[in-house]
């Protein structure tokens, strides 16, 4: 691992502070994400706190943010991600042709407003811009605080996919 920590022995207490402050928040635990960029404390308690924002403070629901999760982190390629939202969305009862769509990325038959986030989201990876288009779309299907919601997730959750393969910590997406 060329960059972050894997264990707390091995943390600076710098480090450390921010691990537990983490493990200590509402996740109640440490994601893989955040050891990858703990050589940056300042930044990681930053970027865990913008996550903590989106996760559990925002108007979006859980199963819409699990969509949009689930999107970004097929488009991506990110496994580690995948795994850890596809059973949050399961739980939350999201269809199998939901979960399938946001790694392939056909739509078709699908809730409207999970078809927009999916593309719009697979987008925003696969091609690096928002479609005005579909942004547009997902304004009118769910407002303006929950669609800006779903572009935040986007970019952030693919910051946390690059340290997951800068900490050497990710593995591809299953087949679905």
């Amino acid at each position: 691992m060329l960059i972050g920590a894997r264990t707390p022995d091995e943390m600076t207490d710098a480090q450390r502070r921010v691990y537990d402050l983490i493990a200590s928040g509402p996740r109640r635990d440490v994601p893989w994400p955040f050891l990858a960029m703990l050589d940056a404390p300042h930044l990681a308690d930053a970027i865990q706190a913008v996550g903590a924002a989106i996760r559990f403070s925002g108007v979006i629901t859980p199963e819409l943010r699990e969509v949009t999760i689930l999107a970004v982190s097929g488009a991506f390629g990110s496994g580690y991600e995948w795994d850890y939202h596809v059973a949050i969305a399961r739980d939350l009862k999201l269809s199998e042709d939901t979960i399938r769509a946001s790694t392939t990325g056909d739509v078709a038959g699908l809730d409207p407003v999970h078809a927009t986030i999916i593309r719009l989201c697979r987008g925003a990876v696969l091609e690096r811009r928002v479609d005005q288009t579909l942004l547009a779309e997902l304004v009118d299907q769910v407002g303006r605080q929950v669609a800006s919601e779903v572009v935040t997730m986007c970019g952030y959750y693919q910051m946390l996919a690059l340290f997951l393969s800068a900490g050497v910590l990710d593995h591809p997406v299953p087949a679905v």
